[in-house]
């Protein structure tokens, strides 16, 4: 018999590549139950990534409200079911609270197996699937024939207007052109990155090799100082530091406009990812942080630069211990073979 779920809430409330790298999932709950009313529950900072989904019904920014206030809220959806992406004490006590009969989430914690009725036993940390693909297997667990009849992969985000005259008004303001690399040299420490005096070597090579090129650095505005440090690193004249203050995806906006990004493993590197952007991406080969596990989904024109591919490193160090020469040399040419592509 096939099962009509008329509510449905997704919870994704960790960090923003997580959160894109959920956009297939919440897509395909769609496809399987186009008439459903869909909610998602995210943190604020991810708001403006999902707001204009044009699948999703409503999205609740969990970060607004008081716990118990969340909680004692959520039962007034009516959920028929309730999909956990990630699971921590809060959102396991949010999926106990929304009493919808069927609870999907992965069992990794103890209390998850009490909580969840439907659940999936993943052991995301031996990292055997890209973390797109452990979202989905969540979302499979509601209809596995429905879901693999109705399969469309899909991780399209959209950019608002506000967003777009943002990139514009700076594109405009400095008179950038059209071969333009975006680079995003900061990330959170969730995986290994290069040092800021590394970035600048890469960038003054590529600008001096790659004829009329703008560069952008793109950062949060908590990063102004250390992006204009960087800027001043690399010492040429047309490269720039947008340093975002407003919404997450007017950076999306400014890496649209680009002909070539370049970035670790971060939020900016699969917006995009997202939006089908020619991409050279620095990863360890760590599994828990390696491209099998967070690289870039959905988009295959992508390159992987991996300094410790073939030496050891002390992972416990925030920057590349092997990053040398010669993996400079690789980013460099990489990025200005697909700069100088027509």
């Amino acid at each position: 018999m096939d099962r009509i779920y008329k509510r449905i809430i997704i919870s994704r409330t960790d960090k923003i590549g997580d959160l894109i790298l959920s956009i297939p999932s919440f897509f395909m709950v769609r496809k399987m139950y186009p008439d459903a009313e869909i909610t998602l529950l995210v943190r604020s900072y991810n708001y403006n990534i999902v707001k204009n989904l044009p699948y999703i019904n409503r999205v609740i920014q969990i970060d607004n409200y008081r716990q118990k206030e969340l909680l004692e809220k959520i039962q007034y959806f009516n959920a028929d079911v309730f999909i956990a992406l990630y699971v921590d004490k809060f959102v396991m006590q949010l999926a106990k609270a929304s009493k919808a009969k069927i609870k999907i989430g992965p069992l990794s914690k103890l209390k998850s197996f009490f909580i969840f009725n439907k659940g999936v036993l993943q052991k995301r940390s031996k990292s055997i699937k890209h973390e797109a693909e452990y979202n989905l297997d969540l979302i499979k667990k509601l209809d596995k024939k429905k879901f693999e009849e109705r399969f469309e992969l899909n991780t399209q985000i959209f950019l608002d207007k506000n967003n777009l005259e943002s990139a514009e008004k700076f594109f405009k303001d400095n008179n950038i052109g059209e071969k333009v690399l975006v680079v995003n040299p900061f990330m959170g420490g969730s995986a290994k990155n290069i040092t800021d005096e590394q970035y600048a070597d890469v960038l003054r090579k590529v600008y001096d090799e790659s004829e009329s090129i703008d560069i952008i650095i793109t950062a949060h505005i908590s990063d102004e100082d250390r992006g204009l440090a960087l800027v001043e690193k690399i010492g040429r004249e047309r490269v720039y530091l947008f340093a975002n203050g407003g919404e997450l995806l007017n950076i999306g906006a400014v890496i649209n406009k680009a002909k070539v990004y370049f970035g670790g493993s971060t939020g900016p590197t699969h917006i995009a990812a997202s939006l089908q952007k020619n991409i050279v991406a620095l990863y360890p080969k760590k599994p828990t942080q390696s491209p099998k596990r967070w690289g870039i989904f959905g988009n295959d024109n992508v390159v992987y630069i991996i300094p410790d591919e073939n030496s050891k490193e002390n992972y416990k160090h925030k920057n590349f211990d092997s990053y040398n020469k010669i993996t400079e040399l690789k980013i460099v040419q990489e990025i200005v073979n697909r700069l100088e592509r027509k």
